[in-house]
């Protein structure tokens, strides 16, 4: 011990230096990797119910970024005016063709990834009857029109499945919020394809059935969901008119 006026230092060895340093820094890194698990355990706790909506939402914006890459990386040499153009719906962003989960009735909406089967005449009205339907994904509604016939087809799916919100809830229209005007939504009925061009978007209140009812005269498409995803408290209705009818089955 040196002795500087009326202070005193206590000068430790090298080796004792250098093991307190180390066990400061053990507890240092003790204590920062405590610190990163409960922050771990808190965002998996909050993003864990949200997971189906981070998948969906990440798929979404890789497919728009690798069709936009594809579009500017391929070169079209423009065709003779005397060949025709051929007009195919069933592709998806990146050019890849789709192959429709069912021909008998099914939907295909490319921009936002929907490729499912359609349950029919499900009674829209009976809530046990069109629960189960909606746990299997999307379904048609019993009052209104099929594709074949004269008049609106109405199809109706959930928009989320959040364990915490009901439970093995399909989520198959959860990214219909992402369609615009002049998208394509492609239906398959008995064999043969149905196109239809997005019109119009629009949100109501779950009181508002009028939709609901047989709509003759016009071959158009609405298409529902719950709004805003995982909730009830309005209904997301997006309404589309058919541009083009195949005459021969597929």
């Amino acid at each position: 011990m040196q002795s500087y006026g009326t202070i005193y230092q206590y000068q430790r060895s090298t080796a004792a230096r250098a093991h307190g340093e180390r066990r400061a820094g053990l507890f240092a890194r003790a204590k920062r990797g405590l610190a990163f698990s409960m922050i771990a355990l808190s965002l998996g706790g909050i993003a864990g119910p949200l997971t189906p909506t981070i998948r969906l939402e990440t798929q979404y914006a890789y497919q728009q970024i690798q069709g936009t890459i594809n579009s500017k990386q391929k070169t079209t040499t423009p065709l003779p005016k005397s060949v025709p153009v051929i007009f195919n719906p069933l592709k998806t962003e990146d050019g890849a063709s789709i192959d429709p989960a069912s021909k008998e009735f099914g939907l295909v909406i490319p921009k936002v990834g929907i490729n499912t089967a359609v349950i029919p005449a499900v009674n829209p009205t009976d809530p046990g009857v069109y629960l189960e339907a909606l746990k299997k994904g999307v379904a048609h509604a019993s009052t209104s029109y099929f594709p074949d016939e004269d008049g609106t087809v109405y199809l109706f799916s959930h928009s989320t499945n959040y364990d915490w919100f009901v439970k093995d809830l399909n989520a198959v229209f959860y990214l219909l919020k992402n369609l615009k005007e002049g998208d394509l939504i492609v239906i398959f009925y008995k064999g043969k394809q149905y196109t239809y061009k997005l019109r119009e978007k629009r949100v109501v209140a779950p009181t508002e059935t009028s939709y609901l009812l047989p709509q003759k005269g016009a071959k158009t498409l609405i298409l529902q969901t719950c709004w805003p995803p995982g909730s009830t408290t309005e209904r997301l209705l997006l309404f589309a008119d058919l541009i083009e009818e195949q005459a021969k089955e597929i």
